[in-house]
C-alpha cells in the first residue's frame, strides 16, 4: 500500500536534506518504493522528505511509463515565468496557482550513477522545481499571497493538524 506520506505540519518537510553519498541497493529500493507510492497516491512527483527520508532525491512521472529518478539535483539556470495550478501529495486535495520559472537547466545523478544535464520546460520543469524545493524544506504554499493563504486557511489548518500528529508518531 505504499509508504506513509508526511503532511504539511510534519517537521521533516521543513528541514534541508542531506546529499546522497553512494548509490546503494537500499537507495534503489527506496526510489522504487517511492515510485510505487507516487503512482498509488496518485501524483507525478515525490521527494524523499515526503516519505520521511532525509536524502536529496526525488522521483517523477511526467510521461506515461517514464520514471525519472533524480539524485543530488542542482539548478544551473532558469528563465521566464509562468503560473500553474499546483498540488502536492503533502497537501491532500489542495491546489493553488504558483508562479515559477518556465524553463530550467539542471544537473543530477541518475540511478546508474551517471551525471545528467538537461534543459526542459513545461510540466517536467515545473515538477522538478517543486520537488527540488522539498529538498530545501520549502513548500508550494510558501509562494502564495496573503490573499491566497486566507482563502485556503481552513483547509491548511485541517491538513496541518494531521501533519503535527505525524511528528509524534
Amino acid at each position: 500500500d505504499g509508504m506513509k506520506i508526511f503532511k504539511f505540519g510534519a517537521e521533516i518537510l521543513r528541514s534541508s536534506s542531506t546529499e546522497v553519498g553512494a548509490i546503494t541497493d537500499e537507495l534503489i529500493d527506496l526510489m522504487d518504493n517511492m515510485i510505487e507510492t507516487m503512482i498509488l497516491a496518485p501524483g507525478i512527483g515525490l521527494a524523499a522528505p515526503q516519505v520521511g527520508w532525509d536524502q536529496r532525491l526525488f522521483v517523477m512521472n511526467i510521461h506515461e511509463e517514464e520514471f525519472d529518478k533524480i539524485i543530488n539535483p542542482k539548478i544551473l539556470e532558469t528563465g521566464g515565468m509562468c503560473t500553474f495550478h499546483e498540488g502536492c501529495l503533502s497537501f491532500p486535495q489542495l491546489f493553488a496557482d504558483v508562479v515559477r520559472p518556465e524553463w530550467i537547466r539542471v544537473q543530477y545523478i541518475n540511478e546508474d550513477g551517471e551525471e545528467v544535464v538537461q534543459e526542459k520546460d513545461g510540466l517536467w520543469a515545473r515538477c522538478f522545481l517543486h520537488e527540488f524545493d522539498h529538498l530545501e524544506g520549502k513548500l508550494f504554499v510558501d509562494y502564495l499571497s496573503k490573499k491566497q493563504l486566507k482563502q485556503l486557511r481552513e483547509e491548511l489548518s485541517r491538513i496541518e493538524d494531521e501533519g503535527l500528529l505525524q511528528n509524534q508518531a
